[in-house]
């Protein structure tokens, strides 16, 4: 069985979680930042598909070899690397799924990464996807008491106000709410909710890049970027209203822009913030 999509999660608003937790009608995941995976294991030989089905399994070789341990099925999660300290890295699979098969199997055993899985969608030859969430948690739940190295079962949190608040505190993504009693859809699906640790905060605005048009993006004080994502209204006048200079600005992701005469004040949304950038920038109100 190879499914032809994945099931993903629509936007859902965190503020209302504490209203959700009330109605009983949800659960909530710890959402892991990763890289999506769907592994399909049969007789012992495990293929593993990123969300659009191409087959990543040199990319994770770590994560093929579980195979011969795993009962047949087809399984739905995360493929996570957890933070190494030696390296100093953050808890993701990026560089991963781009790097060549000799160098993927250096990286499976000096930085592992884990299956961090949250769905069954067959087991031992049966298709689950219609059984009710709780069912097929379950069923994860005799998988993941086989206690397989790599192999991590995803469940609902016991007090998900308290894991949030855990979640805020560590700076992670998000937590994901499913709605009870609900199946496995192969579409983006309102069973289930993405809740994300989003910030605001004021920047100010000094300089400009135009990659596409006269301006792409800003640049902020401290050298990060969002698109500059206003209406048309509002992207005319500040066309209309900033004056660049010559002086060339470089910013934290290496492209090149310039700065301004004048600074303008931007309230910017973003998950979280790191000396790489903004992950997720979204600008929110610029003063002009």
């Amino acid at each position: 069985m190879k499914p032809e999509k994945v099931m993903l999660a629509q936007a859902g608003d965190e503020t209302k979680l504490d209203e959700m937790i009330a109605s009983k009608n949800w659960h909530f995941e710890v959402k892991y930042d990763g890289e999506r995976g769907m592994l399909m294991v049969s007789d012992g030989t495990a293929v593993l598909c990123n969300r659009k089905g191409k087959d990543i399994n040199s990319q994770f070789p770590e994560i093929e070899a579980m195979g011969s341990k795993l009962p047949s099925g087809v399984y739905d999660g995360e493929i996570y690397v957890q933070i190494n300290a030696s390296y100093k890295d953050k808890p993701t699979t990026s560089g991963r799924t781009s790097v060549k098969p000799t160098e993927a199997r250096i990286l499976a055993k000096v930085k592992p990464a884990t299956f961090m899985c949250f769905d069954v969608l067959e087991y031992e030859g049966e298709n689950v996807e219609g059984k009710p969430y709780e069912k097929r948690k379950e069923i994860l739940a005799r998988v993941d008491n086989l206690r397989i190295p790599g192999f991590q079962g995803v469940f609902p949190e016991e007090n998900p106000k308290e894991a949030w608040q855990q979640i805020v505190l560590s700076g992670n993504e998000g937590m994901v709410a499913k709605r009870v009693g609900s199946r496995y859809e192969h579409l983006r699906s309102f069973n289930w909710l993405k809740l994300k640790t989003w910030k605001e905060e004021d920047f100010e605005v000094v300089g400009i890049t135009s990659e596409k048009r006269d301006i792409s993006a800003l640049i902020l004080n401290n050298g990060m970027k969002v698109n500059c994502s206003l209406d048309s209204e509002a992207y005319s006048r500040l066309l209309t209203d900033l004056v660049k200079t010559d002086t060339v600005l470089h910013a934290n992701d290496g492209s090149l822009g310039f700065r301004l005469k004048k600074t303008y004040k931007a309230k910017v949304k973003y998950l979280h913030k790191s000396n790489d950038g903004l992950r997720f920038p979204i600008l929110r109100d610029l003063e002009i």
